[in-house]
């Protein structure tokens, strides 16, 4: 419409002129007004959410891909979503554990970068009265959409190469949050194991080793999203990564900061931000994915939330 007044401003008289260049003032001004301020939203708990069935986070994914000196900028989504399921039946010792599908999936706008799913099953901390680690997230599994793939100590005197060593749930993110108190869960160490089978009581082959640190480094930066902007989210600082231990023709992921490469494959690097508001989870993510060995190639991806069904902080 502005253009179409300027294309034919020449056949204005001036009077006309003047007439367009007030209602022109006037638009541009009430058009001023009648913005409203971004929504600003605070935490209200240290407490991680205890996610339920049917809860869903979506967020909005820009991912730079480089290599050989060479950069492309895609665009895509992520979708976090929490599932009932049926309980795991360890495979060690045959013991049931009820715990929830958590399933990350990776969806980009073009036709190059590849898509990528996260299949994880966890539990949490949740106790009446509160638990002093009320909220913390335990890790049981994980999934390639068909088989399942367990835990090991690797820091303990048994080795995860023993096929009847007893599998572990460690601690992956810790609840309550606290600036300037370190995570207990931080440093993270385990292997993970594939061939599982409860009715044998073994497992088979190590795949790869995972680690993850991560500190908390305080609640000071404001976020903005199309949810609103977050005025006091945690800022968490991580570094980790996974390294092969098999040559098996497997491609599972465990960890959505390694989507850049094939852990079973390559020795994988991730180091970046999180950004949690407890009430949701995490609200935005800076991560840079290096393939240090294998193929070459480093994805920086900045992800932020979009949308959810979970309730904002009031």
């Amino acid at each position: 419409m502005l253009k179409n007044i300027i294309q034919n401003k020449s056949r204005l008289k001036p009077l006309g002129l003047a007439i367009v260049a007030v209602s022109l003032s006037i638009l541009l001004s009430s058009c001023h007004i009648d913005q409203k301020p971004a929504e600003t939203i605070a935490r209200t708990t240290d407490t991680l959410r205890i996610y339920q069935p049917g809860d869903f986070i979506e967020y909005n994914v820009t991912a730079v891909f480089s290599a050989d000196g060479a950069f492309i900028t895609t665009q895509g989504s992520m979708r976090v979503q929490w599932e009932s399921t049926a309980p795991l039946i360890d495979p060690i010792d045959q013991s049931s554990h009820p715990v929830l599908k958590e399933t990350t999936t990776f969806t980009y706008d073009d036709e190059i970068s590849p898509d990528a799913t996260v299949i994880r099953y966890i539990t949490q901390v949740d106790t009446t009265p509160p638990s002093p680690n009320q909220g913390s997230i335990l890790l049981h599994a994980i999934s390639d959409g068909n088989d399942l793939y367990w835990l090991y100590d690797n820091d303990a005197g048994a080795s995860p190469d023993n096929s009847n060593t007893p599998v572990i749930s460690p601690i992956v993110f810790d609840s309550p949050i606290t600036v300037g108190v370190a995570p207990l869960s931080s440093p993270i160490n385990f292997s993970v194991m594939e061939g599982c089978d409860p009715g044998l009581s073994l497992c088979g082959t190590r795949v790869f080793d995972f680690n993850d640190s991560y500190t908390v480094e305080g609640d000071t930066k404001e976020i903005p999203t199309n949810l609103g902007t977050f005025i006091n989210p945690f800022e968490l600082s991580f570094t980790g990564g996974t390294i092969p231990k098999t040559d098996l023709a497997l491609s599972v992921l465990g960890d959505f900061r390694n989507t850049c490469g094939d852990s079973t494959s390559e020795t994988i690097s991730h180091n970046g931000n999180i950004f949690v508001v407890p009430e949701i989870g995490i609200v935005q993510i800076t991560n840079l994915c290096r393939i240090i060995s294998g193929s070459s190639g480093d994805v920086n991806y900045t992800i932020t939330v979009n949308n959810t069904n979970i309730p904002l902080p009031q």
